[in-house]
Parts: structure tokens; sequence; C-alpha cells
């Protein structure tokens, strides 16, 4: 608005004024025209000068020009305190014009829109109820005063054609029933708008709905009254009337609150010293509009997609009725992502000048982002490299290294100094032919080397590739504890093929010692009774109940060797029943606690003789008067675990059994436990992957 229309307006206002002021206080049917003078003057020029303050704060707002309707509603007001009829009755049917005009003022703050179809919905019944209800009502009353109440020395309303009490009563019913509806709809949408804010947007609005609030709560007694009494009415009217002069002032407070907190925003870009880094940004966004939660990401071509201050990935969620997410686009490209509180949307100016806010960090931010951008990557790639990283000349001279802390290298021990002054020579001389290969095939190459120190040698991996034309990079790991997993498994390897080897002879031991003598031993004696068989068959006879009987020893020892190379228990009833089996031949007793689950006969198998081996060595050492077995199934993984009660002290190192048992659960994958404390017991636990089945 220019200046010039400003001045009009403010003119126009204060021959209104003037006007209102002259027809009150000449009225002949205002029991106090001083008081009712000096309300409608000061609420009509209130309202404006607010209204056109407003307005030159924020031009492109509505609010400032509603509020200055309302003021110049209640100068129109004034006309129902007219002597004459036709200005009375023009008064008297424009006068509740101001109500509708104050719903729609306090329904459209803060930036002049109705904004949803309830607020829209009630500032239309709004009307509707101070004006068609209200002409409506007009044609069946001669005489109406304030708020509608009769009024024997008011001048003739030129629009009654009627006089019928109950009609006029009904259409006066109608109208305060509509209104008291209203009020307490209007009432749901501030205090739904006032909880649904952001901590600053509420900031802004809890002065105009403080004072709304109150307002509309006076109109709604104003209203019951009444019904009640006329007196209650016209007293409440007082208490109404001053409470509208409080709403203009609670707006522009609201309103410089708005401004202040966008002024907050854009300190942040003057005040900045050079442009303002998205980081800024992201806090002072935080800072200016109360919402700690706000986050800030921006697009990263190098990731396609979008990574917070930080660098970090930055994934944007689902909207929700809380938080949604505005990106920020510049030339159809995303430039920006920001995670807000959804409150921020009702202001779209606010939003606009966030979002600009975000441009411009975007601007001082790019060089910092590409900086960024590399350190991630680099670090990254740092912290996937292993121990240590020396940048080595191809003459043998540490230009520069990388190393962790706990090698705690001083630089003047390797900065400047040679590959020979560090290392044995032979290694240093493995190093730089390494090096120089690299650099010049431009390939990469490794080798293994061990070195001294106190508590013993360390096994090293070197990594060397070209870093230039005239040095390369060697990347150190420590693999001492690989190389002892690796002598572990060779070892463990080793075990397993000599525990084969000597189950085979003992297998043969006792073929040969056992089943096998007995069987010669039978063929000899049938033979000897076929050629008793005619001569003598009292002898044959013998000899044949001699040979069933070492057959029958045969079988049973032939069953006893098979028992011992697998179980067939095992295979043809299952875990519970062999371990059942191996419980009873135990001289004590053993509890059994078994999963229903089925395992894979591998791991079965394995649980079999884990319980066998610990069992066995129950019975033979620990002087026990109680077993518990315990086999379960948790997290893709059998768990056995066998404990007594009994002395203690098993040295899984000492015992051939043991090591045996370590080495068939580590062939599948798995891991064997023994506790095994000097009077307290020995426990043995064992965790088999199930996959291997």
């Amino acid at each position: 608005m220019t200046q010039r229309l400003l001045i009009a307006a403010w003119t126009v206002a204060l021959a209104a004024a003037a006007a209102s002021l002259a027809l009150v206080l000449s009225s002949n049917h205002e029991d106090d025209p001083a008081a009712r003078a000096a309300l409608i003057v000061g609420l009509g020029l209130i309202f404006v000068g607010c209204g056109l303050v407003a307005t030159v704060r924020r031009p492109e707002n509505r609010i400032g020009v509603l509020m200055a309707i309302v003021g110049f509603f209640w100068f129109l007001s004034s006309l129902a305190e007219a002597n004459s009829a036709t200005v009375y009755t023009v008064g008297t049917a424009l006068s509740l014009l101001v109500y509708g005009a104050f719903a729609q003022l306090i329904l459209s703050f803060p930036n002049g829109q109705l904004e949803t179809p309830m607020a829209r919905a009630i500032v239309v019944l709004a009307y509707f109820d101070v004006t068609v209800v209200q002409w409506a009502y007009m044609l069946t009353r001669d005489h109406i005063g304030n708020a509608n109440r009769p009024c024997a020395e008011c001048p003739d309303n030129l629009l009654a054609v009627t006089q019928q009490h109950w009609a006029g009563e009904a259409f006066i019913s109608l109208q305060r029933g509509i209104g008291l509806a209203l009020l307490w709809a209007a009432f749901a949408v501030l205090y739904r708008r006032f909880r649904n804010a952001t901590p600053a947007a509420r900031r802004s609005l809890a002065p105009v709905v403080i004072t709304s609030t109150v307002t509309l709560v006076l109109i709604a007694a104003m209203l019951l009254a009444a019904w009640i009494s006329a007196q209650a009415t016209h007293t409440i009217n007082w208490f109404v009337l001053v409470s509208f002069g409080t709403v203009p002032l609670a707006f522009l407070v609201g309103l410089l609150r708005i401004r202040l907190q966008r002024a907050g925003i854009l300190r942040m870009i003057v005040e900045s010293p050079d442009e303002l880094s998205l980081g800024e940004a992201e806090r002072g966004l935080r800072e200016a509009l109360d919402d700690p939660t706000l986050r800030l990401g921006y697009w990263l071509d190098e990731m396609h997609g979008y990574v917070n201050v930080r660098g970090k990935p930055f994934v944007i969620p689902e909207d929700t009725p809380t938080r949604v997410t505005t990106k920020v686009n510049y030339n159809d490209k995303p430039i920006a992502a920001l995670l807000h509180d959804r409150a921020l949307l009702e202001d779209p100016d606010m939003l606009e000048e966030v979002v600009g806010v975000v441009r411009m960090g975007l601007e001082k931010d790019r060089g910092e982002r590409a900086l960024r951008a590399t350190e991630i990557r680099n670090r990254a790639l740092l912290d996937a490299m292993p121990d240590l990283i020396f940048r080595i000349s191809t003459d043998g001279r540490y230009l520069d290294y990388r190393a962790p802390s706990e090698y705690d290298l001083l630089v003047t021990e390797v900065i400047g100094r040679t590959v020979w002054q560090r290392l044995p020579e032979e290694l240093a001389e493995r190093i730089m032919a390494a090096g120089r290969r690299a650099v010049e095939e431009r390939k990469v190459e490794t080798l293994e080397y061990q070195l001294g120190f106190g508590e013993g040698m360390r096994d090293y991996e070197g990594r060397i590739a070209a870093s230039g034309e005239d040095e390369f990079l060697l990347i150190v790991r420590n693999i001492t504890e690989r190389k002892l997993k690796d002598q572990e498994l060779q070892a463990s390897r080793a075990r397993i093929v000599a525990a084969g080897d000597e189950e085979r002879r003992r297998l043969e031991r006792n073929l040969h010692d056992g089943a096998q003598q007995r069987l010669v031993s039978l063929s000899l004696s049938l033979r000897l009774a076929q050629t008793q068989l005619q001569k003598n068959p009292e002898v044959a006879e013998q000899l044949l109940d001699s040979a069933r009987e070492e057959l029958s020893q045969a079988l049973e020892e032939l069953r006893e060797l098979a028992r011992g190379i697998h179980p067939a228990i095992l295979t043809d009833r299952g875990l519970d029943a062999a371990l059942e089996a191996l419980a009873s031949r135990v001289p004590l007793p053993v509890e059994i606690e078994r999963s229903e689950t089925s395992l894979p006969p591998p791991v079965e198998a394995a649980a079999y003789y884990v319980v066998s081996e610990s069992l066995a060595n129950v019975a033979k050492y620990a002087q026990a008067s109680f077993v518990r077995v315990k086999v379960a199934q948790l997290n893709g993984a059998a768990y056995v675990e066998v404990s007594d009660d009994g002395v203690g002290g098993a040295d899984p190192a000492q015992g051939s059994g043991l090591r045996g048992l370590a080495d068939r659960v580590g062939a599948l994958n798995g891991t064997l436990e023994v506790e095994s404390r000097p009077g307290e017991g020995t426990t043995i636990r064992a965790e088999i992957p199930l996959g291997v089945g």
C-alpha cells in the first residue's frame, strides 16, 4: 500500500470516527452515550490504526487489511445510534457485520488466509448469521436496541412488516444458537492451530489466541445471558467491547514476533563474515524457528543422494502429521532437503525465506562440501587400511607415514631416515626391490616378513604400490594373530590326520586280535566238523556247537567295533536315544535336558561325541556325584554342555581326548570351552553352527 493510500485510509477513519462520535453523543436512545462513543470510536481507530501499521510492515499479508475492515465496521455500527429512522434501520441491519469480520480476522492469522475448509465454513456461516438471519429478525420487530434488545425509545424499524412476537423470538433464538455453535467451532480451530504449531509459531500465536479466546467466551456469555436477563446482556456487552480492543494489539505483537523471527533468520546472513555455511544455516534455523529437530541435507552427485552437514547419508523419511520434508531445487536439479515441522507450511513466506537461506548457504558450502566428500572417501579408505602406511622414495628414504596411536612413533624416528636405518638389512633390501618393481611396472607387490620384539617375533604382511614417479607406499598389516590361527589350524588338521591314522591302526589291531582270530578259529572248527560228520556225528555236533559260540562272540566283537566307529543307535533312533544309552553306562545319576528340534547329522554326531567323551572323563577322573547334560538350539547354532560336581582341574592341553573333541568341533567351525577350576567341578561347552549340515 502506497503512502498516499495510507494517508487517505487514515483520513477516512478519522472522518468516520468523528461522524460516529457525533451520532452516538446526539443519540436519544443510548443509556450512556459518552461511554458508548468512546468505545466505538476507540475500537474503530485501534483496529484501523493497527491494520494500517500491519499493512506497512507486511504489505503482502492481508491481516492488516482485515483489521482495518473490522475498524470501519465498528464505525458503521454507530449508525444504529442515529435518531433518523432511515439511518437507524441501515445501522441496525449492518451493526453485526463487525462480528463476521472479526471471525474472519482471528481465523486468518497469521497470513491472512483461511487455510482449512472448517475455517472457511465458520466465516461464511458467521456472515450469514449477522446478515440474513439479522434481517429476518428485523422483519418481525419495530424497535431494536443494542445487542438486539427491545428498545422503546429507538426510531421506527423501517423493515418491520409484522409484530408477531413468536416469529421474532424464533429468529433471535436461531441467531443466538448459530452464534454459539460458531463460537465453539472457532475456538476449536484456534486450539488445533495452536497445538499443532511449532514452539516458535506458538510464541507468535499466543497473544492472538489468548485475547481472541477471551473475546469469544465473553460473546458466548452474552448470547447465553440474552435468554435470561436483558440487564445481564447489557453488562456483558460492555466487557465484550473492551475485550475487542485488546485483539488488534495482540495481532501487532504476534506480527512483531514473526518479524523478529524472520529477522533472526536474515541476521545469520548479514552477520556472517563471508557466506553462510550449511552447518551454520542448520544451527541458525533451529534457533530462529525454535525447532531443535530441524535437519538439513544437501545433494551429493557422487553418492546420488543427500548427505547431512557432517557428510553422512541423509535418508529422507516419509512425511508424517508433524514432520515434512521440503526439497530445494535449482534449475530443476536437487540441491538440498529440509526436514522440518509441518507447521512451517502454514507460513509460505517464512518457508520461502528459509529456502533462500539454504540456497545461500550452499553457495559458500559448495567448496567445503567437495572437500568434505573427499575427506569422507579418504577417511573411509584409511579406516579400511591396515596398521601402518609409509611413503618411501625409491632411494629408500621415509617421506611420510600414518600410524595408529598404539605404535607411538615419533616423527623424528621415521621422516628423513632410510629403511636400512630402521629395518634389518635383508628385509630392507627386499622392500626396496619390491618398491622399485612396483614403481617401474606399476603393479602391486606383496611380501611377508618377521620382526623380533621383546615379547617375541611378530609376523607382518607388506603391500607395496606406486604413489608417484619416484616413490611408493608400503602398507603394513600385523598378521601375527592370523599366523597363529593358521598354525593352530594346521596343527588341528595334523591331529585329525594322526587321530584318523591311529583309529585305523586300532581298528586293524582289534580286527586282527579279535574278530579275525575268531573267524579263523570258526573256519577250522567247521572244516573239522565236516570231516567228522560221517565218521563221528556226535563229535561233529560238538564241533558245530563250538563254531556257533565262536560265531556269536565274533558278531558281538564286530558290533562293539562298529559302535566305536559310529554308534548305530544314533543313526537308527536319533540323538535322544543315543544320549540315554550313554547315560545308562555311567555309574552315577545323569540329568539330560534336550530341545525338541532336530539337528543336522554331522552336528548330531559331534554333539554325541562331546557328550560321550565328557561322560567317560567324568566316570574316570571326576569323582562326581551328579552330571547334567544339556543340548539346545539357539540363534542358528547347537549348544552342548556337560557339567559335573566333581574335583575339577581338567586340562585340555594334557589329554588327547579333549584335544580331539576340540578338533572335531573345530572341523565344523564350532568352538569348545573347558571350565574346570579345582574343587568346583568341570563344565564342557561346545557351540556348533547348524549351517554345516
